[in-house]
């Protein structure tokens, strides 16, 4: 067992280093990336501060710049509260889905051998289910024959 095990295992560090190695490499792109990105939002920032302390003052220019900062992200949280309504209200219509299906099994389950010892199923039941069961299979080869 530990003569198998071994080369399994060492197949699972080459691999768990490759990964790792994977995953370092993409942090350090993705930090680069994020890093290079907050510099070119500081420097739109800056822009858009100069642009607009030109047309309505040095006060007025960072005074608006926040306030649409402001404007976006409470539009940004009122969307992302909505879809998270959106969402709880889809996982408990599964749930309820759920719980009804369990509930609906756990009563037939219940009910089957009760019914299975009544007489009126052996006398009207079975001849019955077995009519019924007969006249789908001759159906269904019926259809068969038709194609």
């Amino acid at each position: 067992m530990l003569a198998v095990l071994a080369p399994l295992l060492s197949l699972l560090g080459i691999e768990a280093a490759s990964i790792t190695a994977g995953v370092k490499r993409q942090a350090i792109i993705w930090g680069l990336i994020g890093a290079l990105g907050v510099v070119f939002a500081a420097f739109v920032l800056v822009a858009i501060n100069t642009a607009l302390a030109y047309a309505v003052g040095p006060v007025i220019a960072p005074l608006i710049i926040a306030l649409a900062a402001a404007l976006i992200a409470l539009v940004i949280f009122l969307v992302a509260h909505i879809q998270d309504g959106i969402a709880a209200k889809r996982d408990a219509e599964k749930k309820k889905g759920a719980e009804m299906t369990a509930l609906v099994t756990t009563a037939i389950i219940t009910a089957v051998p009760l019914i299975l010892r009544s007489p009126l199923f052996k006398q009207i039941g079975l001849p019955a289910g077995a009519a019924l069961a007969s006249a789908l299979l001759l159906r269904k080869d019926d259809r068969e024959r038709r194609k």
